[in-house]
């Protein structure tokens, strides 16, 4: 096992974030290859008086914030790898495997896992904190489609938790995040993706109350076979972005179809008959899902702001456009609303810790934050919008969204977080991990 301490060679590199705006500053770094390293720095944590906070990527570490010198943090970076059985359709990962190489292999037999909008997204992460992406209105949570975890446990122990396995931790895993131990693989369901057609339609942003109201007008019926996001977009003007778009102040509406271009094409006929400026829709290959929103490749600084609606009538389309739209002077490089709905709101029989989501609407708001004082200024911003929202805002929260230190019991219905907190107080007594979204042990001071 690699250990990089404050001072050595790559020091930076190695306790850096996703997020760039994230300042680690851990006890030292761990890098395992394998369960068997991980085990043993688990074992070197505990001896040392440490706490242990996981990472591949580093997605989502704001709310670690500060990750200080009394912890361990474990990269698992180099434990990659995904093995596919397209027969069965089922998929095998490792600790720091990402979508795109699930995609590869999957896509080439027309199936998919329940991935995010971004392929290089961890596939463990996403789906320990329940995996909210694009075919998550036919199908559901990712997370209640893993079928088997392989953890390293508080003590050192790898074990396979399933339905017939440590069935508390295998509850708990499926969308509980990560307090509960090192998972070093995850086996999961594929889903049969013969054809998709995709893409996006852009106007310019002074359309936007049109343009979105318009498209709440159209999500009601949908089938679950459509997924839909609209977002307004102040595009950087730095070369990765699309010369059509660089730049530019847009609203976009972005959508996954699961069915033929005929299907689909009949189901956006209300939103072309708006005119859009660039229309991109097409259809594509299961493995093409990861970059239909075009999220950063590399890590960036930002700082953003998330809601889950319980509504969003015109009024609210109104206040979002107030808040974010033209006229605002918002510093915020995205403000997305995702459509949900469908399988989401149907908690399946045997689900995980996060069965189902109520809301229909999920918001995130994000911007890049190159300064300190950059970063301030977007969070005021996020505060303006949760206050034009707040009327519709239901309270709760959804982790994998959530990228500032929150009371975890937001994002868990009540008799869930109770069952978790005892799951935790099961599995890591001393609270040895320390998660993004931290489970307490049932009983201790939160």
């Amino acid at each position: 096992m690699e250990l990089v301490k404050p001072g050595d060679d790559g020091w930076d590199a190695a306790r850096a974030a996703w997020n760039l705006a994230v300042d680690q500053q851990p006890a030292m770094v761990a890098r395992p290859r394998d369960a068997a390293e991980v085990a043993e720095a688990v074992g070197l944590a505990r001896d040392s008086g440490l706490r242990i906070a996981v990472q591949a990527e580093g997605h989502n570490a704001g709310p670690l914030s500060p990750l200080g010198g009394d912890t361990l943090l474990l990269k698992t970076l180099g434990m990659t790898g995904a093995d596919v059985d397209t027969d069965a359709r089922r998929a095998r990962v490792a600790a720091a495997a990402k979508w795109r190489d699930v995609s590869a292999l999957a896509g080439q037999a027309g199936q998919s896992g329940l991935s995010g909008s971004s392929s290089e997204v961890g596939v463990v992460g996403y789906t320990l904190g329940g995996g909210l992406g694009s075919l998550g209105r036919k199908w559901g949570l990712a997370s209640n489609s893993v079928r088997a975890a392989e953890v390293v446990t508080a003590d050192g122990e790898l074990v396979r938790a399933d339905r017939d396995n440590e069935p508390d931790l295998f509850w708990a895993l499926r969308g509980g995040g990560g307090s509960f131990g090192v998972v070093t693989a995850l086996e999961f369901e594929l889903y049969p993706v013969p054809e998709i057609y995709a893409g996006m339609l852009a106007w310019p942003w002074e359309r936007s109350t049109e343009v979105l109201q318009a498209w709440r007008e159209w999500l009601p019926g949908l089938p679950g076979e459509i997924s839909s996001s609209a977002r307004l977009l102040q595009v950087p003007p730095i070369p990765d972005i699309p010369e059509a778009m660089r730049g530019r102040k847009l609203v976009v509406i972005s959508a996954v179809h699961l069915g033929s271009e005929d299907e689909g094409s009949e189901l956006l006929g209300g939103l072309r008959r708006l005119d859009p400026e660039m229309d991109t829709f097409a259809v594509v290959p299961a493995a093409a899902l990861g970059q239909i929103a075009m999220d950063p490749e590399d890590p960036v600084p930002s700082a953003s702001g998330h809601l889950m609606l319980g509504d969003l009538p015109g009024q609210g389309i109104d206040a979002l456009i107030d808040a974010a739209g033209p006229g605002s002077d918002s510093p915020l490089l995205s403000v997305e609303v995702r459509h949900l709905g469908g399988a989401y709101a149907q908690a399946p029989a045997d689900a995980g810790a996060l069965a189902s989501l109520a809301e229909p609407f999920s918001l995130f708001a994000v911007g890049m934050a190159a300064t300190p004082d950059t970063a301030e200024g977007i969070r005021r911003h996020t505060g303006v919008l949760a206050d034009a929202l707040a009327r519709w805002d239901s309270g709760a929260r959804y982790t994998g969204f959530t990228e500032t230190p929150t009371d975890p019991a937001m994002c868990f219905a009540p008799d869930t977080y109770d069952r978790l907190q005892q799951v935790k107080a099961k599995y890591d007594p001393d609270d040895l991990f320390r998660a993004n979204h931290p489970i307490p042990c049932a009983g201790a001071a939160v």
